[in-house]
């Protein structure tokens, strides 16, 4: 059966055998991209435990297919707790059907006065575990009755802050269902090239010693002949490519230089607890201690700036959990696929075709005769 669904090329499977006519997991793979190590079953539940072998990444990937009863939807939610906590801040993924929803709005019935309360636990089994429920693409719902009426999404893919940190750029697409009463969904992480970025300027810039004197210099040195408009337009975008090359060499790489700099003080603590250090080498040791407060002040500034989040909210030096308010915010701004004349555009070159012809569309100038 794995053979007809996977074709002819290397593959591994894991699975739970179902019970009557529902019930069954079952889990493949390419042996050539995943190497699994390990895989457990569970009621309701199928863990598989390996490494991608290209990049190495260890991962955890649980394949859920919840029951309807809300007692043992209960007893499930508070297994699979129990299981991610056990396992610590690691790569996991949590996907398969839930047979819950997170709102009334993901629900649709012919009984519209009819709601279940199944979205409280199930939200605070996600909230507990600090899973994150990436937007849907392509579809509102996941799961349609066949009396074209009722729908829900109950398939979903939750990942955890790990996992979501090494693959920023998740995107979770549900694609056209055939015969099932349920969509798929494809939970990607490719890197679509959307040609160069604007340069965001950070306030925190100017805390860098220097700045200032950089700026006005390189500003009075522009010398370009034209009218005024067109003077501020190119001084705009030479500096623009000075503050690039500027910003490259004295903010990037700062974790790093911030561990360089930890490494020459301990060498200065140990050297200080044998001996009395020199002058030149508590001048050095002064130095090194102002630079590790700077550049780590400077560093959470970075992060905090570009999270737009409230510095006092989880404290100065939390950067991975900047790291992850920004990579919520990109995968929120992004713009996986568009819906034109109802049918779904997705790709990078398809998009940028479909917004040109619609502002295109909307700002074509019209032929009036104008006053004199």
């Amino acid at each position: 059966m794995c053979s007809t669904f996977w074709g002819n090329s290397p593959h591994g499977f894991s699975y739970r055998p179902s019970v009557g006519a529902s019930g069954g997991l079952l889990t493949l793979w390419d042996t050539a991209e995943v190497e699994v190590w390990s895989s457990e079953s569970f009621e309701n539940v199928l863990w598989c435990h390996g490494i991608f072998v290209r990049s190495g990444e260890e991962f955890y990937i649980a394949n859920v297919y919840a029951p309807c009863d809300l007692r043992a939807k209960q007893v499930l939610w508070d297994s699979l707790s129990a299981k991610i906590q056990a396992l610590g801040s690691v790569r996991v993924c949590v996907c398969g059907d839930f047979n819950a929803v997170r709102c009334v709005d993901e629900r649709r019935s012919a009984n519209d006065g009819y709601r279940h309360s199944d979205h409280i636990p199930f939200n605070r089994f996600i909230d507990d575990n600090s899973l994150i429920d990436l937007p849907l693409c392509g579809r509102k719902y996941t799961w349609f009755k066949g009396d074209g009426r009722s729908m829900s999404r109950l398939d979903r893919f939750l990942l955890s802050g790990e996992w979501c940190l090494t693959w920023p750029n998740c995107t979770q697409v549900a694609r056209m269902r055939g015969l099932s009463d349920h969509c798929p969904l494809v939970l990607a992480a490719d890197e679509e090239d959307w040609g160069p970025r604007p340069l965001r300027m950070l306030k925190c810039w100017k805390d860098v010693p220097g700045y200032h004197l950089f700026v006005r210099e390189k500003w009075n040195s522009f010398q370009i002949d034209g009218w005024g408009g067109f003077v501020l337009k190119e001084k705009f975008r030479w500096i623009k490519t000075a503050l690039k090359d500027w910003h490259s060499s004295h903010t990037q790489n700062l974790p790093s230089r911030i561990e360089s700099l930890k490494d020459r003080l301990a060498v200065f603590d140990e050297k200080g607890g044998e001996e009395a250090l020199s002058e030149s080498e508590l001048a050095e040791f002064r130095g090194v201690s102002l630079d590790i407060h700077s550049l780590s002040r400077l560093n959470a500034s970075i992060c905090w700036q570009q999270s737009r989040s409230r510095w006092l909210k989880e404290g100065d030096a939390n950067t991975k959990y900047f790291h992850s308010v920004l990579a919520s915010r990109r995968r929120g701004n992004a713009i996986s696929s568009l819906q034109v004349d109802g049918s779904m555009v997705e790709g990078v070159s398809s998009i940028r075709h479909a917004v040109f012809s619609h502002f295109a569309s909307h700002f074509k100038a019209i032929n009036v005769e104008r006053p004199r």
